[in-house]
């Protein structure tokens, strides 16, 4: 009797012992990723925050344990690394690097629903070479304008700054448009000339002049003839 009970209880505990194993050895929750400011943070381990790394936080394993970790959504999976303590949100079981969130596709998500298994640790876990990774310049803003002076075709550009200009064709051929100008001043011309070969309404008086230069006429011709005759007798 003594040892069927001895029996049981060593049966009850293996059991036990290995539904908690699996059951810490597998879980599942929300997962989500650092952001790109924490990059270089120290980390609790330690170490400095990589986002190009395989890494992940938990609250409970220790630090160098492996997981795997795979998207239920679409399948993907990474093995990541240990070395940080979080996430401390409900509902929350890891908090994954970028380069492990971009491997798995929860990027512009932010927050996926995970499968965790903890895995042995001859488990090589693999790096991002360097053509996967992102590389995204700094930008300073104001100073965009900048970049101008050195280009030399806008200098060469630059330098005349007066415009050109063009010589207009005219056909000679063609009058030019009268302005009104002009017409107002050969239409005052035109009636002042009418007013000044106009008569007016003065009576004319008739010169005597001419009489007397015909009177004149006839007498210097008889006095010619006069003398004519008498030098005749002389």
């Amino acid at each position: 009797m003594d040892k069927f009970r001895n029996l049981l209880v060593v049966t009850t505990t293996i059991i036990g012992f290995t539904a908690s194993t699996a059951l810490y050895a597998q879980s599942s929750g929300k997962a989500s990723y650092y952001g790109n400011s924490l990059h270089g943070r120290k980390m609790s381990n330690g170490e400095r925050y990589d986002r190009n790394d395989f890494t992940c936080a938990h609250r409970t394993l220790p630090f160098g344990t492996q997981l795997r970790v795979t998207n239920t959504k679409n399948g993907n999976s990474c093995i990541v690394r240990v070395t940080d303590r979080g996430p401390f949100i409900k509902g929350r079981i890891v908090d994954l690097s970028y380069a492990a969130a971009r491997e798995l596709g929860m990027l512009s998500a932010g927050v996926a629903y995970i499968k965790v298994e903890v895995m042995p640790k001859d488990v090589e876990i693999p790096y991002t070479s360097e053509q996967n990774v992102l590389q995204v310049p700094e930008v300073e803003y104001g100073l965009a304008g900048v970049c101008y002076e050195f280009i030399p075709e806008w200098e060469a550009e630059g330098k005349d700054d007066k415009p050109k200009t063009i010589q207009r064709k005219v056909k000679t051929t063609l009058h030019p448009k009268k302005t009104r100008t002009a017409t107002t001043q050969k239409r005052n011309q035109k009636v002042g000339q009418k007013s000044a070969t106009m008569p007016t309404n003065k009576p004319v008086t008739k010169s005597a002049t001419p009489q007397k230069e015909k009177s004149n006429s006839w007498t210097d011709f008889f006095k010619n003839i006069k003398k004519g005759v008498i030098s005749l007798f002389d």
